[in-house]
This record gives structure tokens, sequence and C-alpha cells, in this order.
């Protein structure tokens, strides 16, 4: 696959474009992006960004008070206390207090690029990937203290371990940087573009992503080696989310449904079913319970850790992110249906949605 065909196929963003090139994968117009915090819930959507009330699921305000042609948000938000971090479209990453009437507290506008995945932030240092091929570290003050340039967008939330700071590449590689300034400490090559954030296990000191090269990696933190490889036998679809981790077990899903539990030190396979359709969005564990499933069209399911379905609902619309999971709620966001988000209790009961004024 060459970069152009690649940069063509990427998610965007940018309502009514579909991805294209060389590998099948969702529609990307207005999904939204969805964060949620202590008694607190966030929505990202076109042109504003809301502050959800998670009992009634009404919106407490909306960010700008007016709207904004140039201004458009699909990044979830990152939670600081009574702030969040957040870039739009129009190039600017923006500092936000959310207590009361939200203010801004300051924009960075460096980038040349939107900010389409989730910023992270370690101690004072707030690492927000861009379109423009960089990624950017800033501080609380808002000054810039490293840039990192690639070769493709950055799409997808970094992962700070220790002194590393890690990201997922288009260009076929996980990165691991130098958190103090931004520079490579080494690349793991992969076989396919990377497109969800890497997941770190402290149990195995070890990096699992999937890839849409139809393979699932360990990589071991310090050395950069590959600790073990899977494609299920070349079955294995491709992997457009993030995995989750419980106990001693790495668990994915590729984009045919396959829900595959692995052993985290060993990559050994503990046990696959399929969930009946196509899923690029990611699993959502509830901690005590089972995790959390969204197909494509729309149908929502929790299992058990003995893969048995508990319930199952179906909402209006597609899905395409991965379910947010808060002390009570299930948050699932759809698009091109009736509602924008859908909140069910753990026993799967609707408690609320959330669809923007017009």
């Amino acid at each position: 696959m060459n970069k152009k065909s690649l940069r063509s196929l990427l998610i965007v963003l940018l309502a009514g474009l579909m991805l294209a090139g060389c590998a099948t994968g969702p529609r990307a117009e207005s999904t939204p992006g969805i964060s949620a915090g202590e008694n607190q819930i966030f929505v990202s959507y076109l042109n504003y960004v809301y502050k959800i009330d998670p009992v009634t699921g009404k919106a407490s305000w909306r960010f700008p008070d007016q709207s904004n042609i140039k201004q458009v948000f699909y990044a979830p938000a990152l939670i600081d206390g009574e702030s969040i971090y957040i870039g739009d479209f129009a190039n600017d990453f923006l500092k936000i207090n959310v207590t009361g009437i939200p203010t801004v507290e300051w924009a960075f506008t460096e980038a040349k690029g939107w900010y389409q995945g989730k910023a992270a932030k370690d101690g004072n240092l707030i690492i927000a990937p861009n379109s423009d091929r960089n990624i950017y570290a800033i501080d609380e003050n808002s000054t810039l203290v490293w840039t990192h340039p690639g070769e493709f967008a950055y799409i997808s939330e970094p992962l700070v371990v220790e002194d590393m700071v890690i990201v997922s590449s288009q260009d076929r590689k996980v990165e691991f940087l130098n958190k103090a300034d931004g520079k490579t400490i080494r690349e793991v090559a992969l076989n396919g573009a990377v497109i969800a954030p890497p997941v770190y296990d402290s149990q195995t000191d070890s990096i699992y992503v999937g890839t849409l090269a139809n393979e699932f990696v360990s990589i071991d933190r310090l050395s950069g080696e590959i600790v073990w490889r899977y494609d299920g036998g070349r079955t294995l679809g491709s992997i457009w989310s993030e995995p989750i981790l419980v106990d001693g077990q790495v668990i994915f899903n590729d984009n045919t449904g396959k829900i595959i539990s692995l052993s985290s030190e060993t990559g050994h396979e503990n046990w696959q079913f399929n969930a009946g359709g196509p899923m690029f969005a990611g699993l959502a564990l509830v901690e005590g319970k089972g995790f959390v499933a969204a197909l494509e069209d729309g149908t929502v399911t929790m299992y058990g850790m003995n893969q048995q379905a508990i319930w199952s609902r179906i909402v209006s619309g597609n899905v395409y992110t991965t379910p947010v999971v808060t002390e009570n709620l299930i948050l699932v966001g759809a698009i091109d249906g009736d509602n924008l988000v859908y909140a069910f209790d753990f026993q799967g009961q609707p408690v609320w949605t959330f669809n923007p004024e017009r």
C-alpha cells in the first residue's frame, strides 16, 4: 500500500466523506467524540462541545455559545479537573474551564491541521496529535515544549508510560518517543497501518496493538522486540480499535465481528466467537460484569467473561466508536440515527438519550 492510497483511506471525520483506498472501513460522517469523568460527560459534535448531565442526559451548556462554521469538534475531550483540553478542525487546541459558563483559558494555534485524536496528559505536559503530521507537546501555560514530525496524520490518542510517549502510526509502525524532548527512541515496524491507540500492560511491560493488515501484536516496551504476533491462521480481519485487558487476557475484535481472547504473555488463543456483524468500535470493559460490544448496525450487547450474552439492545443509527463506561452508565455514540448518544445502565435498561438541539 503506497502512502497516497493510505492517506486517502484513513478516517478524517469530515462530514460526507467516505473512507477509501485499499481497505474497507466505516463512514466517517459526524462521528461524536465522548468523554466521561467523575459526574461529567462531554460530547464533541459538529460545531459544539456539550456538557451532559449524567442523570438526565440534558445539555448543561454548549461551547461555543454561537455556532462558528470554521470551528468543528470531533475529538474526545481530555478531562482534567475543572478544565478540558480539546482540539478543533480550525487548527486550534483549547483549554476550557468548564465550571459555570465555559471560558477559554488559552488557545494553542501553531498547528496547521485539525485535531481528531484525544490528547494525553502527564504531569504538566499535554500531548496532542494533529493531522498536519506532527505531535505537539504543550505545557499548562500553552507554551510549546516540543514537536515530533511524522509522515502521516496522527489521529489516535498517545500513550504515556514513564519516560516514553508511545504513538500509533499510519506509516505501519509504533513509535516510541522520549517524553522530555519528543525525539524518537525507536520505531517498531508492522505489516499495516495502526489506527487505534496502543494499550499498555504493566504486568508484562508490553504494548498491544492491531493493524489494518490483519495482525495483532505484543511489543516489549523496553526493547521494542515483538514478543508474539497473532493472525488467527490468516482468518483475522483488520483491527480498528484498542483491546481490553482482563485477568491475564488481552481481548479485542476485528472488523468482521470476531471477538478474540489471547494470553497476554504468550499470545495463545483462549477463545473466540463471532458477534454477528461488522464491528469497527472497540470493546468496553464493565468491571466485575463483562464487556460491551457494539456492531456497526447499532446492536449493543453485554457479554459475560464466559462469552455468553447477558443482554442485547439495538440503537438507531450506526456505531463506529467504542462505548464509554462510567460508574453506572454505558454510553453509545451513533450517527445517522434518531439520537447522537444512548445511555444504558449495566442491566441494559435505557436511561436517557441525547440529541443536540437544531
